[in-house]
């Protein structure tokens, strides 16, 4: 095959291993040059919120989270325990980055690994590797590093040891990463049983440690969030909306979507592989792709499992297009130039916008002012995008974060927001705020440029400029916060 004139298999995984330590470490030299923390975006705030907060979360029961308006059980789980013990001697910014780089490289080696253990050669291997690293998906789990690259590590390293055939030990060994998982959600746990019962229905032939792991996770995963939902019910779904290409596809606005050449070759992998030769060899691939796609329909956030199967398929649909036999050579090479840019450019610009995400030097700069100027138990109204960085940073309450979990009232929370941002009715806001204790507005130059306002004086920007009951007390060129003067 052409491709092997170019490949050497001695050598392919620590290119790959580079390449991907080079990804991910970009964005991170960045904010270190700009002066910004080392954690981007409000995603990467919740769970080292969390895992600081151990005294009062790691004690109680059932803790919630007081640092919004409505009532929030908070789940700690083993992550968030592991970065409380660990802060005490690193910085937590800087402990979670070498956490997902390390992390980060040790997933793309333990997926070779699987990948070799199920036939796929060196050359498939590199291709598929090389599109996954530079998948938006891929680069966000490790680059916004919330609790998900832990999980994702966890299954691997898991399926890895499970599907050991040579040395028996290592199955056996599969037990600690798949019941430490069960602590992270029942669906987690679900995907990992579906795994293992998956590899020995169709490769293993022997079920019976498969059926004792996966009781063993399901049942103690139900221990731990059964009381939970009991008494706040299930995870509220998030189905995804109408227009399903925008929310899968990043080059049309996903922020959790795939690069639209990787899944154009995934579905052309897909097509390719569904062939007789193939289908018993990859069927176990077809019915995780469906489960997992799915979970994904029904809980986006999933979709980062989802990534790993659709980049197999792409690699393999690169090559099937890459040995393809075509009229015209010259279509045939510039067919894969654009290609390879496409996928190349897919990662660059997540890279780009990754590390221009926020908190900047001057947000940080904002926060620390509000530290300083807002009382210890007011409430400060912002976008929820911003919500867990402000918790983390000032400690202040604000009316919603992102995290929408177990918060039945999450959608009149954002409907509330929203009211308040877009009314000009200075009696329906006043009215707003007196009725949630809410004092403090932080708005920032991305809330002016589209994220809540499309235009000057929209909404609520024409209060706060025109009407003497607001007051701003900081401004820089990034972040502006302003007092509401309650009538007396």
């Amino acid at each position: 095959m052409e491709l092997k004139k170019y490949i050497k298999q001695k050598n392919y995984l620590t290119h790959i291993l580079i390449v991907t330590f080079i990804l991910l470490l970009i964005p991170t030299v960045a904010r270190y040059i700009q002066d910004a923390p080392i954690l981007p975006g409000d995603e990467s705030y919740y769970d080292i919120y969390v895992a600081t907060q151990n005294k009062e979360f790691f004690t109680a029961d059932l803790p919630h989270d007081n640092l919004i308006v409505p009532y929030k059980p908070v789940i700690t789980t083993p992550y968030h325990k592991m970065l409380g013990f660990l802060n005490g001697y690193v910085s937590i910014g800087w402990l979670s980055f070498i956490l997902a780089m390390i992390l980060g490289l040790l997933s793309v080696f333990l997926f070779n690994r699987i990948l070799k253990r199920f036939k796929i050669v060196y050359f498939q291997r590199f291709a598929i590797l090389m599109i996954l690293i530079l998948s938006p998906l891929f680069l966000r789990t490790f680059l916004i590093p919330d609790q998900t690259y832990f999980i994702i590590f966890l299954q691997l390293l898991g399926f890895y040891l499970f599907s050991s055939r040579k040395i028996n030990y290592l199955r056996y060994l599969a037990a600690i990463p798949y019941l430490i998982l069960s602590s992270f959600g029942i669906i987690h746990t679900i995907i990992g049983v579906v795994l293992i019962l998956g590899y020995d229905t169709y490769v293993n032939k022997k079920w019976k440690y498969a059926l004792l792991l996966g009781a063993a996770s399901t049942l103690l995963s139900l221990y731990y969030y059964l009381p939970v939902y009991y008494k706040f019910g299930f995870i509220k779904t998030q189905i995804i909306s109408s227009n399903i290409l925008q929310t899968y596809i990043t080059d049309l606005g996903s922020t959790q979507g795939f690069g639209i050449f990787a899944l154009i070759l995934g579905v052309f992998g897909i097509i390719k592989t569904w062939q007789d030769k193939y289908t018993r060899r990859y069927i176990l691939v077809y019915l995780l792709l469906i489960l997992l796609f799915v979970f994904s329909f029904v809980y986006h956030q999933y979709v980062s499992y989802l990534n790993f199967i659709v980049m197999i398929f792409a690699g393999l649909g690169f090559l099937f297009l890459f040995e393809m036999k075509w009229e015209l050579k010259l279509i045939k090479q510039i067919t894969v130039l654009i290609i390879i840019l496409g996928i190349v450019f897919s990662g660059v610009s997540f890279i780009k916008r990754t590390a221009m995400l926020e908190p900047n030097a001057e947000f940080i700069s904002a926060l620390s002012n509000v530290r300083k100027q807002v009382p210890q138990d007011e409430i400060i109204l912002t976008h929820p995008s911003y919500g867990n960085i402000v918790k983390y940073y000032t400690e202040r309450k604000v009316l919603i974060d992102s995290k929408s979990k177990f918060i039945d009232d999450y959608d009149y929370y954002l409907s509330l927001v929203d009211t308040l941002f877009q009314s000009r009715s200075l009696k329906k806001v006043e009215e707003l705020l007196q009725r949630y204790n809410i004092n403090y507005i932080l708005i920032t130059k991305e809330m002016k440029n589209g994220l809540t306002w499309e235009k000057d004086e929209q909404g609520m920007l024409f209060l706060l400029e025109n009407s003497n009951k607001f007051k701003r007390i900081f401004v820089n060129p990034n972040v502006e916060l302003w007092r509401y003067e309650k009538t007396k």
